[in-house]
């Protein structure tokens, strides 16, 4: 894999037709459904006191140490909707509960609806008139591709793409890769096992792996396609304005910043050496569980 593929690419052909470049950047496939991963929440105070909820700009709550620009994702979607009328929209995850902020020298609780229900609101502000789905489970970038392959099967979608930052893919398709591979996903689960210690929460979590294995043996077999893309290629054609805005991005420290922690996360996935066993994956398992 190129040492180049978390960098925003903004060579854009602009000699061809917008149809001709988004079949060409998703590899000639059309697709059922355009799965939308979760980033990061921006509330919004009005003047009349109330408030809103959208995804978070490049330049958000922890810029200039890093840049974000969840809210991308939506937008991305939204534009190749126009061209995909009849592929699904998901819109992917909640935000768990280990993920917390500092107000008044104290740890709180940040109020916050889910991913998924942003990004839906997101894309209704865009006037998008794909059918949305909400699926809103999940809590991290492992659990987003787990989710994914449930509901691809589920719908008996054969062609799906994920949308997310340009940073994120290379990550997100070795983690696709892992839960692929046999002995790999063995390693992954018995890494996973650790968090329930409990018999009746280990029974969950063998309950809802036994699950994710059913639907991913069906993916396997009946060869269902993924397809990652990047939402600031997809901008940097929407829009000239956004192609000036991202050649901005990758030069500042912000960016390079995140690029980088993504950097170390890949080499660690590389090396066996990366920690799938958080919370969030706790979380996700127990989340919505009904004894």
């Amino acid at each position: 894999m190129s040492e180049e593929s978390n960098v925003f690419q903004v060579n854009i052909e602009r000699n061809i037709s917008k149809n001709e470049y988004y079949a060409k950047l998703l590899c000639g496939v059309t697709p059922d459904a355009f799965f939308v991963l979760g980033g990061g929440n921006r509330k919004i105070e009005k003047k009349n006191g109330g408030k809103r909820y959208t995804t978070s700009p490049y330049k958000g709550k922890f810029y200039p140490e890093k840049t974000g620009g969840a809210k991308a994702r939506p937008i991305a979607a939204a534009e190749l909707g126009e061209y995909y009328p009849d592929a699904k929209i998901v819109t992917m995850s909640h935000r768990p509960s280990v993920l917390f902020q500092l107000a008044e020298q104290e740890t709180q609780a940040v109020e916050s609806p889910s991913f998924s229900a942003v990004l839906e609101s997101d894309l209704h502000r865009l006037k998008v008139k794909n059918e949305i789905i909400k699926a809103p489970d999940s809590t991290s970038t492992l659990t987003e591709l787990m989710e994914t392959v449930l509901f691809a099967v589920k719908h008996d979608w054969h062609n799906s793409a994920i949308i997310t930052n340009d940073y994120q893919i290379e990550r997100a398709q070795k983690i696709l890769e892992i839960l692929k591979d046999d002995d790999k996903r063995m390693l992954l689960k018995n890494q996973l096992l650790f968090l329930f210690a409990s018999g009746e929460e280990s029974g969950i979590f063998e309950s809802k792996w036994g699950d994710f294995e059913e639907a991913l043996h069906k993916f396997k077999k009946e060869e269902y396609s993924v397809i990652f893309v990047s939402a600031e290629v997809v901008l940097t054609l929407r829009n000239p304005h956004y192609e000036t805005l991202v050649r901005i991005l990758k030069e500042e420290d912000g960016y390079k910043n995140v690029s980088e922690q993504e950097k170390i996360g890949n080499q660690k996935i590389d090396r066996g050496e990366y920690n799938f066993a958080q919370p969030s994956f706790r979380e996700y398992v127990l989340y919505n569980h009904k004894s």
